[in-house]
């Protein structure tokens, strides 16, 4: 343990240092003989769910055969039981768990992405061109987290240090050079990703999300920040990648301290597209790159999912890697489940699910699916409770002005009222807009609604969900996808239809 806490400040209370450790834990559930319990004070997690301060499961954790703590204040405890106290749990569980598992992240190339939208998609873009560049790769982010052939479910963007460090050291012993990541701002904020060398840090852009977490704007965005700060503070030659055609991006550009590399749609960073096009099954672009030219086809529709591409092909080329190779990676890369994903393909007309859940997210989709012409655009949301109240007035007035009918509804209420919600979003929706918006509290009613409205050239958007297969309501937990939901009421209006 004594190796385990060297360069952290703390006081020992009580046992010693000199013992073995067997694992570095944070939830005292997976606390085995020998371990280490980091005491993890209380938070709100990403999505909204409330964690409760570990100092109050420290019995939990000594019964199933921790035998130190590191915490942050001083409770009772049996004796023999090693204590260290430390003024700042959460760094402290990123420098044991990174330190554990012998600083897995200086073995590996490392791409952290963060940014309010377009995170996840943005990931797997770049882990197509590391993969087509020669890299066995690890991916982890929202959807699932994937470590050479293991996959396993995403509960949190990204994990608490325990868990992370140990999904590093995975990656390494399976073979690994490169691990893409989401970082998210409660990552940063809660030290999850401080003992991280990270080799490139992605920025996406900026908008309002997380301010139940967080106490206003500012503090968010000094949040999602604090990546590009601390970039080059693991002893790597780090290079910072930046969308320039983010209002924020002076910010971020200033507090990078080491090699910068910008991106933009609009002419004006290192990377740049041209020749923009999108349809409902692919889209494209020319890149202009310091290396030259090439044009850009993926395999996924949505106007939206240029800027992602070209943050990928930005990172290519800081990593100096063949134009060809940037292409041939961008043009295999999968589609993300719930980003964009037509339920329908070839249908008269056409229902795609997307996670936007956020108003620059819902505005930047509904743009791009406006743009591909639609006879009319209907839209199905919410918003999920227990967050940020702000953001729902800003949501509605987006769908009802770029939407020609809109099913307001539930998403993850969680413990408020539906209606209440639904209430709230309302009021964000101009007198002469109501008309065309409809209120449906349940969300399955809510798609089928839409679906049964929709006539040939329309094209059905439900969004705010994605890929998630469940509800949060206050008590209890419901199964609940989508694209099942939306399957279903196509074959219900299928077989009315033959009926007739």
């Amino acid at each position: 343990m004594r190796e385990l806490l060297a360069g952290l400040d703390y006081e020992l209370v009580g046992g010693r240092v000199d013992c073995e450790i067997s694992a570095v834990v944070s939830d005292s559930r997976e606390a085995v003989p020998g371990s280490l319990f980091v005491c993890l004070p209380g938070y709100c997690t990403e999505g909204g769910e409330q964690r409760a301060d570990r100092h109050e499961f420290i019995g939990d954790a000594l019964e199933r055969g921790a035998h130190a703590l590191v915490l942050e204040r001083v409770v009772p405890v049996p004796p023999g039981v090693t204590v260290v106290r430390v003024p700042d749990a959460w760094s402290a569980a990123a420098h044991l768990a990174s330190r554990f598992h012998g600083e897995p992240s200086k073995h590996l190339k490392v791409v952290g992405v963060t940014g309010t939208s377009g995170k996840t998609s943005t990931v797997y873009f770049i882990d197509s061109v590391l993969r087509a560049a020669g890299w066995t790769t690890a991916c982890l982010g929202t959807v699932e987290h994937r470590v050479g052939s293991r996959v396993y479910p995403a509960q949190q963007t990204t994990p608490e240090a325990p868990h992370l460090q140990s999904l590093l050291r995975q990656a390494v012993d399976a073979g690994c050079g490169a691990v893409v990541m989401e970082v998210s701002s409660h990552a940063l904020e809660l030290r999850r990703v401080a003992s991280i060398a990270f080799d490139v840090g992605v920025f996406t852009n900026l908008g309002r999300d997380h301010l139940n977490f967080h106490p206003d704007f500012h503090h968010y965005r000094r949040a999602k920040g604090r990546l590009f700060e601390e970039l080059g503070s693991g002893g790597k030659d780090a290079v910072a990648v930046v969308n320039r055609d983010d209002a924020n991006s002076d910010y971020i550009l200033q507090l990078c301290r080491g090699r910068k590399f910008t991106f933009s749609l609009r002419g004006h960073g290192d990377v740049t597209a041209t020749n923009v096009y999108a349809d409902v099954h692919r889209s494209g672009f020319v890149l202009r790159t310091p290396k030259g030219a090439c044009p850009i086809e993926l395999a996924v529709p949505g106007a939206f999912q240029v800027q992602n591409a070209l943050a990928a092909a930005a990172v290519g080329v800081a990593l100096d890697l063949p134009l060809d190779v940037i292409a041939r990676g961008l043009a295999t890369a999968p589609a993300v489940p719930g980003r964009f994903e037509v339920v329908n393909p070839g249908g008269e007309f056409l229902v795609v699910v997307d996670y936007a859940h956020k108003p620059d997210a819902l505005e930047r989709l509904l743009g791009a699916a406006r743009a591909l012409g639609p006879r009319r655009l209907l839209v199905v949301f919410g918003c999920g409770g227990d967050r940020d109240r702000g953001k729902r007035p800003l949501m509605g007035e987006v769908a009802a002005r770029l939407g020609d009918v809109v099913f307001v509804t539930s998403d993850n209420p969680r413990s408020e009222d539906p209606q209440a919600i639904i209430d709230d979003i309302l009021t964000g929706i101009a007198p002469n807009r109501r008309e065309h918006v409809h209120a449906i509290v349940d969300r399955r009613e809510a798609i089928e609604a839409a679906i049964d409205a929709a006539e040939p050239g329309d094209l059905v958007i439900i969004a705010g969900k994605g890929h998630e297969t469940y509800q949060l309501f206050a008590d209890r937990r419901v199964p609940f996808d989508d694209r099942e939901v939306a399957r279903a009421a196509l074959a219900r209006r299928a077989a009315v239809a033959g009926l007739r």
